[in-house]
């Protein structure tokens, strides 16, 4: 797991390495209901998403649960209790 900043000022919480797969981004909020908060999650995880050629992101909230359609891709929006069940192995 890695913080990364962007040319933009702006940090994406988690990398996270996935075995077989791409990495994996992940922002962590209270909640996206703050139109402040939800507009500088989601342009600093699909600035990342961009940046690293990735296609997909996840937003992990207390409790909300929503897809967002971006123009470079698709960001999960899931409660913390689904994202930790639904976990994907990670790479050592």
């Amino acid at each position: 797991m890695a913080v990364t900043g962007n040319s933009n000022g702006r940090e994406v919480d988690f990398i996270a390495p996935v075995r077989g797969r791409p990495r994996m981004l992940v922002q962590v909020c209270e909640s996206l209901a703050e139109p402040q908060t939800r507009k500088w999650e989601i342009t600093a995880l699909s600035e990342a998403m961009a940046e690293m050629g990735l296609k997909t992101g996840t937003i992990v909230t207390r409790n909300e649960d929503e897809r967002i359609e971006t123009g470079g891709g698709t960001i999960e929006v899931v409660p913390a209790w689904r994202f930790l069940l639904e976990l994907p192995e990670s790479a050592e």
